[in-house]
């Protein structure tokens, strides 16, 4: 299964996710690709959308894939990598804390506000493609940390190690296609353009006009659970 663009995946996994909406159901696009795929998924739930801001993290001055941070506090180190790397102990801290405190900062320019409220929600948490699973797994991490309710991994591709290591982390993973030959997230999509910021904004802006805040004061409706799975 190829996808003509991320709009097709997000209208697809919306298909997939429907047993997930609910009032305490939100939805949360991995920045930057991730989000476009998640627009499409709010839209269809009637949920509302926000961003997670990732970042790999490389080797400085090394090429060397080390892991991933997200907003929130979320890190995942490759152990293999972590090994492998000539960076101090030391250092190696100094440079995680300097990148988490690097992606918070762009979280909010982005948003133009604080790290979205997860506590008790249900968040389904969207992306365009797994290789690795680093920074989904660093998100997971941050989300549990936020006091999220239930983790949902929703992905229009993905490889099976990275399958591997979000399945202990998440409540459920959802999958349209699984591909173990899978190098780039771009080779399962025919048109993969790079997202920017100014694009961010607009798909997020769009996204709250369409679905304003819940009024304060609201329970919102909780429903039944979902169990957790795999779908390919």
């Amino acid at each position: 299964m190829r996808f003509r663009d991320r709009a097709e995946a997000g209208q697809k996994l919306a298909g997939v996710l429907a047993p997930y909406r609910s009032g305490d159901a939100c939805v949360l696009g991995l920045a930057r690709g991730g989000l476009r795929v998640a627009y499409e998924v709010a839209r269809a739930l009637g949920a509302p959308l926000d961003l997670w801001v990732a970042r790999r993290l490389r080797e400085p001055q090394g090429r060397l894939t080390l892991g991933a941070v997200t907003e929130g506090g979320g890190l995942y180190l490759d152990p293999q990598a972590a090994r492998r790397t000539k960076v101090p102990g030391e250092a190696l801290q100094r440079f995680v804390h300097d990148e988490v405190d690097d992606v918070e900062r762009q979280a909010r320019q982005l948003r133009g506000g604080l790290t979205p409220r997860v506590r008790g929600c249900r968040v389904l948490l969207v992306d365009d493609g797994m290789v690795t699973g680093a920074t989904v797994a660093a998100a997971l991490l941050a989300l549990k940390q936020q006091g999220a309710r239930r983790r949902v991994v929703a992905v229009g591709v993905a490889t099976p190690r990275a399958l591997e290591l979000v399945r202990g982390r998440a409540d459920a993973v959802h999958a349209l296609r699984l591909d173990p030959a899978l190098r780039e997230v771009s080779d399962a999509y025919d048109a993969f353009p790079a997202l920017n910021q100014d694009e961010l904004r607009r798909w997020l802006t769009r996204a709250r006009e369409a679905h304003p805040a819940r009024a304060e004061g609201v329970a919102p409706e909780v429903a039944p659970e979902v169990a957790g799975g795999w779908w390919f």
